[in-house]
This record gives structure tokens, sequence and C-alpha cells, in this order.
């Protein structure tokens, strides 16, 4: 059989059948590619916002600040956006997805105008949370997008290209942070991204007509329901960060667990009674999307070691340069941005079990590796185990995506896209937590009283804070191994 041009959704892709074989790559036009990368754009998007991180002393500075306000940025922002992606998932499923993905572009544009022209702390705060509503639009929404355009023969490749587009976001915002905050204003690093913004409104208006229509016309939105899943979401956000702040002993935190517990309940029993329910739980019930999404989890909480660990152990107990971290970071996201096209091509070519199990096996490698680095150990041979863990992830979050998302159901996409987002970033929170706490007591107990932030100071306190340093790489390492077991899990039964 061969395919010949016969245009579906506006996508340009060929499903109609003569005789002859061909594959079915090469049915596929330009148009469709096009969409891609206009989608991809969205996460792209998103992946810059690593830039606020840098630019958070500079606002410190500007207005006055306290750095505990100016934290309210991100912990705003994060809650804000977690809480929102499971209604906005299935706003996207009511709605059509391609209308909720340029409402969000629209709102991300305007926060970041807004942001930029503000004249106080508390008005920058106030228009992230406005940002946060258009880039859970876009987490959300962007994975649903691309597996409603390409048929299952190759959506894997497409969804790791869209991966990789959202990698290179995060490498641009980490090269250009700097830069910008050199030669200019904290505002650039908001004002920069307008021009990205405004392309990808365009590209949305142009090339996604007739793509992400709604499945079913006279579906009903619960508002309520989305209401309830919003709070339930915030409260769980506001738990681990307090968490994160006070530990674990604490009584105050789990008074507000309680509470995400009993609006969790009240969410539920609603979907399971509600005529036509803001999420469909049948697609909680599907073990391959449940073991993909607990797979999801705890990589995202293994990994994020890299981010809240790494930097201290590199700058303080090794006295390295500020590029030389800036090295270590940007060769992990090289190796994820080139690994996950890859992790995409594979999981269309034998599965995405596997190609998920291979790229777990790496990371927990990595992670392991580092139970053999010393006090003199090179900033070469940290690269190479960030390179290793990036490599992993590549193939890890692509092959993932693909497995939860085709099994996700058409009328559940904005919902699976969603729920695959929001373990992502509960996994960083948690780790947050979790890891952190664990790497504070570890080293509380044997730094000899040494404040964590003067460990570099004594003989005693360096080598108490490589053993903490070592233990949370084993419990991350751990961790990523129960990822293994939910891939074979979710691999088993797809």
């Amino acid at each position: 059989m061969r395919f010949v041009w016969v245009p579906l959704n506006g996508n340009g892709i060929n499903l109609r059948q003569l005789s002859g074989s061909k594959p079915i790559e090469n049915s596929v036009g330009w148009r469709l590619w096009a969409q891609l990368v206009v989608v991809s754009s969205g996460v792209f998007l998103v992946a810059l916002d690593v830039t606020v991180n840098v630019s958070l002393p500079a606002i410190s500075d500007y207005f006055s600040a306290e750095p505990r306000i100016v934290y309210l940025m991100i912990t705003f922002y994060l809650g804000t956006t977690i809480g929102l992606q499971l209604g906005i998932g299935g706003a996207g499923d009511t709605f059509g997805l391609r209308r909720i993905f340029l409402i969000g572009l629209f709102v991300y544009t305007v926060a970041m105008v807004a942001i930029s022209l503000s004249p106080t702390i508390n008005t920058v705060i106030g228009f992230r949370v406005l940002q946060a509503l258009g880039n859970a639009s876009l987490a959300a929404i962007a994975p649903a997008l691309v597996t409603s355009m390409f048929p299952r023969e190759i959506r894997g490749r497409a969804l790791g290209v869209m991966t990789g587009i959202g990698t290179l976001g995060m490498i641009l915002g980490t090269i250009s942070a700097g830069a910008l905050l050199e030669i200019s204003s904290w505002r650039w690093i908001f004002l920069f991204r307008i021009p990205f913004c405004l392309i990808a409104i365009a590209g949305t208006l142009f090339f996604l007509r007739g793509v992400g229509e709604r499945v079913e016309e006279n579906k009903k939105f619960d508002w309520l329901g989305a209401g309830l899943v919003f709070a339930a979401m915030t409260t769980i956000v506001l738990f681990l960060n307090i968490v994160a702040l006070v530990g674990w002993v604490r009584g105050q935190p789990f008074l507000i667990l309680l509470i995400s517990a009993i609006i969790w309940v009240i969410f539920i029993k609603r979907q399971n009674v509600f005529e036509q329910p803001l999420i469909d739980l049948r697609v909680l019930k599907n073990m391959v999307v449940a073991g993909g999404l607990l797979a999801n989890l705890c990589m995202f909480m293994s990994t994020f070691v890299n981010v809240f660990i790494l930097p201290y152990f590199v700058s303080e107990i090794m006295g390295a340069s500020a590029t030389s971290l800036a090295i270590l970071l940007l060769v992990n996201s090289l190796a994820l941005a080139l690994c996950a096209p890859l992790g995409g091509y594979f999981s269309d070519r034998v599965t995405p079990g596997p190609v998920t199990i291979v790229g777990t096996i790496l990371i927990i490698f990595g992670l392991l590796s580092y139970q053999a680095v010393e006090i003199g150990v090179s900033v070469t041979a940290l690269a190479v185990r960030m390179t290793i863990i990036g490599a992993g992830m590549g193939l890890f979050q692509s092959a993932n995506l693909n497995l939860v998302m085709s099994s996700a159901g058409k009328a559940s996409l904005g919902t699976g896209g969603a729920l695959s987002s929001i373990t992502r970033g509960i996994g960083n929170v948690v780790a947050v937590a979790l890891l952190g706490g664990l790497f504070t007591e570890a080293y509380s107990s044997r730094g000899h009283g040494v404040d964590i932030l003067l460990a570099s100071t004594t003989t005693e306190s360096v080598v108490a804070y490589l053993a903490a340093f070592k233990l949370v790489y084993f419990a991350a390492a751990a961790i990523a191994l129960g990822a293994l077991i939910a891939s074979v899990v979710a691999w088993r039964r797809a």
C-alpha cells in the first residue's frame, strides 16, 4: 500500500491507503511539521522562565525588597501553575485544544508586558500569577495537541522534537539571562520573550486552523470541579513548600495536608456522580497511564537534585566558578535536547516501554556514580555524570510522554497532558521537601555545629557535607528505581 495526500483536520497527513507500501513518515507534509514547531513554541516559552531564577537578586535590589518577598514570585507562580493545569486540561477537552492553547499564548504575552512595566514588587508578583495561567495552558495543552495531530506510528518522534525544543528554551534562557542582566535592566528578562510570543500567536492563527477542535460538541465544563481541583492541588504545593522551610516534624503543615485530602475526597465524589465530569477518572484506572505518570513523578523527583543540591557543592565545596556551574547545567540540557528526539524515534520503532527503561537505567547509573565523588573531583568528571543523566532524561521523557498520551484516549488528551505536566512539577517540589530535608538532617548530625552555608570552612564540616551529598544522591537513585519499576509495569500492560 502507499499513502496519498489527504488533509485531516488541517494537518495535511496522508491517511488514505492505496496500492503499494510506504513508510508513513514519508507521507507527512511540511505543514504538519510546521504545526509541530508552532505547538512546541509553547513549551519553549514555558522553559524560558528559567531566566527568572537568575534575575531574583536584581529584582530584589531594584525594589529594595527582602529575598523572602521576592521568592513569592516563584512560590505563587509554581503553585498557580500546578493548581490550574487539571482544570485547563479539562477545558481543552471541553472547548477545544487549539482555543485554550491560543488563550494561553495571549495571557502569557500580556503577562510579559505587564511584569516588565510593573511599578512595585507586589504588582510583579500579581502578574506572575497571571503568567502562571498562560504557562499552565501551554504546558498542559501542547502535548495534547501534538498527540491529536500525529498518528501513532510517528507520534513518539513528534513528542521527542517537542521536548527537545522545550529544552532549547531552557538553554537559551540560561545563556541569555546573565547577558541581559549585564547590559540592561531585569525588565528585559521578560521583554525579550515578547517577540517569541508574537511569533507563536501568529503561527497558531495561521497554521493551527482546524486542529484540536472539540471532540464532543455538547460537553459542558465542570466549573465547580475545576475550582475544587485547583484548591486541592494548591494546598498540596503549599504543604510541600512549608515542609521544605520548617521540616517534617512540625504539626502545622499536616493540617494543610488534611484540608487538601478532604477537598480531594469531595472532588472525586463529585466526578463519580456528575454527568459530565471535569476528569474521566477511568483514565487513572488505566495501568499504562497510571504507571507512566508514577514513573514521571519519581524521575523528576530523583533528577532535581542536580538543580538544588549540586550547585552548592560545586560553588561552596569545590570552589568552582559560576562559569563551571553553568557548563555543568548546559551539558545536561544539551544531552537532553539531543536525546529527546532519539527517544521519541525509538519509541515509535520498538514501542515506548523499552525506551523508558533504558533511559531510567542510564539515570540510575548516573546518580549512583556520585558515590565515587570526592572533594578533589574535577568539573569534567561531573560533566560526564551530568551528560549521562541528561541523555537518560531525554530518552525517558519523550518515550514516557508517548506512552501516557497514546493511552489517555482521544476525549481526554487535555487531561493526559495536564497530568503529565503536573507530575513533573510536583516531583520537583517533593524533591526539595524530601531530599532537601534529608540533606539538612544528614549534615546537621555530622556538621559539628557549623552552619551549612559555612560548610567549606572546616575539614569536619566538609566531610559531613560530602557524606550528606552522597546520601541524597543514593536516595535519588532509589527513587529512580521506583520509576524503573513503574515503567516496567506500564510497559507490560501496554
